[in-house]
């Protein structure tokens, strides 16, 4: 006779929430904001693609900005700005301006640092 089967059908039953997740389901990360944004409170910004861009405040916080469509030059740009529309928070619904063109921000969460840039000599 053979328990596995039942053995896993009885834990499923006592957890439920796992009965219905998908294998391929990521744990979606809560949504954050920034907040007084102004001159001085986003130390630095790293993107790593035209619609991925890590911000660092001045705690040292690392965010990342998924942005609603690819945002181009922003990987070559030397300063961003930020548009919070109605208030001084940064977040899922304010932008980024990039030589004088709005790039949304889809999602802003609390990240790791952004991956290591890859060095010339090892781009082949």
């Amino acid at each position: 006779m053979n328990r596995l089967p039942i053995l896993f059908a009885a834990s499923l039953a006592a957890s439920p929430a796992l009965a219905f997740a998908s294998p391929n389901h990521a744990v979606e990360a809560e949504e954050a904001r920034i907040p007084f944004i102004g001159f001085n409170t986003i130390r630095t910004f790293h993107p790593v693609s035209d619609e991925i861009v890590y911000l660092q405040d001045q705690r040292r916080n690392w965010y990342r900005a998924t942005l609603a469509g690819p945002c181009y030059n922003i990987q070559g740009a030397l300063r961003l700005g930020v548009d919070t529309r109605f208030g001084t928070m940064l977040d899922n619904t304010s932008s980024f301006i990039v030589d004088g063109r709005s790039c949304r921000i889809h999602s802003l969460v609390r990240s790791d640092p952004p991956p290591p840039r890859r060095s010339r000599r090892n781009r082949r």
